[in-house]
């Protein structure tokens, strides 16, 4: 329970003014974990989307979540993991290379007594895909939210063509700037929709079954 007097914005992330250790919190939105706040250090390199975006973009998956194995690629705060465990995922794993990130994710988790559903690897993503698909893992919906401009959404898409861990008739959701829409290389997948908040894009891709 949060304290009197404490206040999270709806829209914005909140980082707590500390000297020595800044963080980003922000809160859940539905499900199980409603309003429950997460706490990620603030490294200055990745920010959760506005609240706003996040209900959006996951009132439109609340079919596809009940008993889902979801990936999150680019983890970032882990926002995207903790709405997709509260709203039914079965399981929920996130791929992030700052580790101070993924161990922060990781602790949240067990924390709020999820860590048996929500997991956090650290690593590369271009390196985990393969270990993944060596372990035989399947996942059934997908996030890729990237750093933008960097072509990294087509390279995971190539990742994911060469490495199938997204079963037959699973879903791909690309996170990125509304300018990159042209750029990014849906080959090898049937686009579903394209859904537009602003300048942010999702591109929806369906795996063949």
């Amino acid at each position: 329970m949060k304290s009197p007097g404490r206040r999270v914005p709806d829209e914005e992330p909140n980082v707590t003014k500390k000297p020595t250790k800044p963080e980003i919190e922000y809160r859940i939105i539905a499900g199980s974990l409603k309003g429950r706040i997460v706490s990620v250090p603030d490294l200055g390199v990745t920010r959760p989307p506005l609240t706003r975006m996040r209900r959006a973009i996951f009132d439109f998956l609340v079919p596809y979540l009940p008993e889902a194995r979801y990936l999150d690629l680019f983890s970032g705060s882990g926002s995207y993991l903790f709405e997709a465990v509260s709203r039914g995922a079965a399981s929920a794993t996130g791929v992030e290379l700052e580790e101070r990130l993924a161990d922060s994710i990781n602790a949240e988790a067990k924390r709020f007594d999820v860590n048996d559903r929500l997991t956090c690897v650290c690593g590369d993503v271009f390196a985990v895909i393969p270990q993944l698909a060596k372990r035989g893992k399947r996942f059934s919906l997908v996030m890729i939210a990237p750093p933008q401009y960097q072509g990294l959404i087509s390279r995971t898409l190539a990742g994911l063509r060469e490495y199938p861990i997204v079963e037959p008739g699973g879903m791909i959701l690309c996170q990125h700037d509304t300018s990159e829409t042209r750029d990014v290389d849906i080959a090898g997948f049937a686009l579903l929709q394209r859904r537009e908040y602003g300048n942010t894009t999702y591109t929806v891709l369906r795996v063949s079954s």
